[in-house]
């Protein structure tokens, strides 16, 4: 009985140190609200904890959509990732940051979608992601409505050898296929990057 009470107060105190933890960083987001996060990403600019972001719009799939990104991602090449026939194609691109700890990912594909089956797909696949990855938490989950586009989005934690990253999962709906975008970073760059990548998001459009 002793371990299993050695256990339970460990994991009581581990729950408090990750509370703490939570709080800390929600008040330093706080700082900023999503409204000004957002009209600093579509004015190009942003001053936070110290660092300077500069954004800009960008054009995807040949300019059917369009998405805020800061300045310093850049594209890392890797076209079309082709299943062997013309007809079934994933259009993919990657982005990262100057230091390679920030990812963003666009994969436009082959799936049939409709505007309002999105949150469902959404859903499936985060299941699915619970079952694959040991450990993985869901941190937040929302349905974005926006001029011409709905957006489901899942925010998640997840543990790995090198460490923890934070995982932003969003899909919706191209031209009645799927498209499907990620933003992945380093745990300890959450201040910053989950309020940016919400925000990011919410600059989408289609052309």
């Amino acid at each position: 009985m002793t371990v299993y009470w050695d256990e339970k107060i460990l994991d009581a105190w581990n729950d408090i140190q990750k509370r703490r933890e939570i709080k800390e960083v929600e008040e330093k987001m706080a700082q900023m609200s999503p409204e000004e996060w957002l009209a600093g990403v579509q004015l190009g600019v942003i001053e936070y904890e110290g660092q300077t972001i500069y954004c800009e719009e960008k054009l995807f799939f040949d300019e059917q959509m369009a998405i805020h990104l800061p300045t310093s991602m850049w594209l890392i090449p890797r076209g079309i990732e082709s299943k062997g026939n013309t007809t079934h194609q994933h259009d993919q691109m990657t982005y990262k940051n100057e230091k390679g700890t920030v990812m963003f990912g666009l994969t436009h594909m082959t799936h049939l979608i409709q505007r309002d089956d999105v949150e469902q797909f959404l859903s499936t696949m985060t299941i699915q992601l619970k079952k694959k990855q040991a450990g993985l938490q869901v941190v937040h989950n929302e349905v974005i409505e926006l001029s011409d586009v709905k957006v489901a989005s899942s925010e998640f934690v997840i543990p790995l050898k090198t460490g923890k990253y934070y995982q932003i999962l969003f899909v919706t709906a191209l031209e009645g296929r799927l498209l499907l975008g990620s933003f992945h970073f380093a745990a300890d760059e959450v201040i910053v990057w989950q309020p940016l990548a919400r925000a990011l998001i919410r600059t989408m459009r289609l052309v």
